[in-house]
């Protein structure tokens, strides 16, 4: 069974670097990925051959008081969206999507297809993947307008990878860097060629995504990793520090072919977004600030049955779309839980820790924590860490 494992392990990976390619859309708000269906496949596989890591997992979990008030918060919020807006399948399959990878990652704790060291290893070569593929559309498929009949963004000159988008890319792209910073350098060897080479790579696929969250998520997580690596081990990261500074200066040479998209001045995707995340805050009716309108539920979840997808269902601001979904109350549960998730990766793993506070800066300009790509990478590596209270 440990082979099944590992072969499907390898398939979900493999799927997750063809990113949208392997997407299949049924509606218009409503699409799976290939992965999804092999995660299926990995948690019926795992209750058979685990039934009482499972039981035992579901103990824990009902002993959880967080987990409750968490669980019954989100069902209020969804039951009264129902009750005034009529029923739509639309927030539950948002939800199933978010368990099942949820749950995948819990399950990497007994399933254990592989080493941790060596899942990490996989994941930094699907980033590298997608960054690979990423430099090949940016060299001979640079004018993506085209999607744009396909209800994805029109980008011009910019590296959008199998994610379709340059936000999404880039914040994949800063997360596997980090976790390039794990590489051993080899007994006997002087220079670790493997991280810079890899490290720089990188840095390079970051800059032509233009994605500007992707910009700042990385300065910054990448300043707060340098500082805490300094408070604990009083050593001084040379290559990251090296890395940070090379990326800074190449900033105003970066090519700007004709393009909204490549200039880093812009302001129409900032006007943008501060208009759609102030009209989802004016949009709350009186009861809503309290419940929100139930979480993953979208304005068009009930009668939009169109093809061709659409992007932009939720706000883009994390704090916001949790306001607009759970209300004050589920803000302030939010918080929490993220407060002490936080706290523990910062305890076992400084690499996941500071890939995760790079989504969460991320996270406040883009749709980025639940986007399915994002929320598979935590759940797979964030999830598979921690231990579930009573």
């Amino acid at each position: 069974m440990k082979k099944t494992f590992q072969i499907l392990f390898l398939l979900i990976l493999a799927l997750f670097s063809l990113g949208q390619l392997q997407r299949i859309q049924l509606t218009k708000v409503t699409a799976f990925y290939v992965h999804d269906v092999f995660l299926v496949i990995w948690l019926v596989l795992s209750i058979i051959k685990f039934p009482d890591k499972w039981i035992k997992l579901s103990k824990k979990m009902i002993k959880n008081k967080l987990f409750l008030l968490t669980l019954g918060w989100i069902a209020l919020g969804i039951v009264a969206s129902y009750i005034i807006a009529g029923f739509s399948p639309i927030p539950l399959l948002y939800l199933s999507r978010t368990a099942i990878y949820s749950l995948f990652g819990l399950s990497l704790t007994f399933t254990k297809p592989f080493l941790r060291s060596r899942q990490l290893q996989l994941w930094i070569a699907v980033g590298l993947l997608i960054a690979f593929w990423g430099l090949i559309q940016y060299f001979i498929l640079p004018d993506t307008r085209f999607l744009k009949y396909l209800g994805w963004d029109d980008h011009y000159f910019r590296l959008i990878s199998t994610q379709f988008d340059p936000n999404f890319t880039g914040i994949i792209l800063v997360i596997t860097l980090f976790l390039t910073q794990t590489f051993k350098q080899k007994r006997g060897e002087e220079t670790n060629w493997l991280k810079i080479g890899a490290s720089l790579f990188l840095t390079l696929t970051i800059l032509l995504t233009y994605s500007r969250a992707s910009y700042l998520s990385f300065l910054v997580s990448g300043a707060l990793f340098l500082i805490i690596q300094l408070i604990r081990s009083y050593k001084i990261n040379h290559l990251l520090i090296s890395i940070m500074g090379l990326f800074i200066i190449s900033l105003p040479f970066l090519p700007r072919p004709a393009g909204e998209g490549v200039k880093l001045e812009r302001t129409a995707s900032v006007l943008s977004r501060v208009e759609s995340n102030s009209s989802a805050i004016k949009n709350l009716q009186n009861y809503q600030w309290l419940t929100g309108k139930g979480l993953f539920v979208t304005s068009e979840s009930k009668q939009d049955i169109s093809f061709w997808k659409d992007t932009a269902h939720f706000p883009d601001n994390l704090i916001t779309f949790i306001l607009t979904s759970t209300g004050v109350v589920g803000l302030i549960i939010f918080l929490f839980i993220l407060y002490k998730f936080s706290l523990d990766l910062y305890r076992k793993d400084i690499f996941i820790f500071t890939a995760f506070i790079a989504i969460l800066i991320h996270s406040q300009f883009n749709h980025t924590l639940f986007q399915p790509f994002i929320w598979l990478w935590i759940s797979s590596l964030g999830f598979s860490l921690i231990k579930i209270k009573t």
